[in-house]
């Protein structure tokens, strides 16, 4: 089975897939990088902002498969949010 990059990107800040996943297929790849998105939109929403986030799946010769992305805000309520911290930074 071929081994899968999923490069994950939150805002501004990249990180870069070294291991990779091992997946059943190019469509299996795109889930995983679904889910990552899933991940990283739940800690978003915590932190209370506006996040765009992505995910770039990669091939193990280094091409570019697909591009995942999404922007998720969280509006809170009053001052809420207090405690959340810096969840979303230490993420990525």
């Amino acid at each position: 089975m071929p081994r899968y990059f999923i490069d994950a990107t939150v805002g501004s800040r990249r990180q870069r897939d070294c291991e990779g996943v091992i997946a059943l297929d190019d469509l299996s790849a795109h889930e995983i990088a679904v889910a990552t998105l899933h991940d990283l939109a739940r800690i978003a929403t915590a932190e209370g902002r506006e996040a765009p986030l992505s995910a770039v799946v990669r091939t193990e010769e280094d091409e570019s498969l697909c591009t995942v992305s999404m922007t998720i805000r969280t509006e809170w309520n009053r001052d809420r949010r207090q405690g959340v911290g810096q969840m979303l930074e230490d993420v990525v």
